[in-house]
């Protein structure tokens, strides 16, 4: 018993919630919700993330955004993702600036062992989770990154392209991506990432460039083409 409790406090630390949790500040007007966002207490930040996705206006959006660059707690920005998420493409438009900037889970250098799984990988930035939760209506916004945003920005906006085309079938951003092999081609950890990507978008121009990049002499390129080649294929 005491061990269950135990765990249930880990899981409120880290602003774990449970239904009733919301019925406590159900009345909670929108002003009361966003300054609970900047409690002390994990769960009450959870639940005014949640509660807020009922609203739909810029300062809401603003500040739940703002949340996400300082929030530490895992369920806590679970929960303010997916209200961030309900808010489509104007969302998207303020969150490529934060692309990179939020947290230091992104690659920074070339991996050390290849990914092998048969799905194309969720980006490791918490920004570009976020966008990839709104799906195509972000791809506009992210297109705009490649051309426009800084270095950080781009290499995270590249896998969030890869992973929402990739699963809904959309080549939009096709052009953009192979514009960048020629502006990137002396960038292994770039190059890396944009051959990723090219797994979403099957047709002959990604896989010929696959194949060359299969006999690289760069390992980590070799391995992502060899795998991207597989995943279209096996598509």
């Amino acid at each position: 018993m005491n061990t269950i409790k135990s765990n249930l406090t880990q899981l409120r630390n880290r602003g774990y919630i449970e239904e009733t949790d919301l019925l406590i500040y159900k009345k909670c007007t929108k002003k009361e919700l966003i300054q609970l966002l900047k409690s002390k207490v994990p769960v009450e930040r959870t639940v005014a993330a949640r509660l807020l996705g009922n609203y739909k206006d810029k300062e809401t959006m603003t500040s739940l955004i703002e949340s996400l660059a300082i929030e530490k707690k895992l369920y806590t920005k679970i929960a303010i993702t997916e209200s961030i998420s309900l808010f489509g493409e104007k969302a998207s438009q303020l969150l490529v600036k934060y692309l990179g900037k939020i947290g230091t889970n992104q690659h920074k250098v070339l991996p050390d062992k290849p990914f092998n799984k048969n799905n194309y990988p969720l980006p490791r930035d918490i920004v570009a989770r976020t966008i990839c939760k709104i799906g195509v209506p972000a791809l506009k916004q992210l297109k705009k990154c490649l051309h426009n945003g800084e270095y950080e920005q781009i290499i995270e906006a590249i896998d969030a392209i890869g992973f929402i085309s990739y699963y809904n079938s959309n080549y939009d951003c096709f052009n953009d991506i192979i514009e960048l092999f020629v502006e990137y081609k002396n960038d292994d950890l770039m190059m890396w990432k944009l051959l990723r990507a090219l797994q979403a978008f099957p047709n002959e121009k990604s896989i010929e460039i696959l194949r060359e990049y299969s006999n690289s002499k760069v390992k980590q390129l070799q391995w992502e083409s060899k795998r991207s080649l597989k995943q279209i294929q096996r598509d």
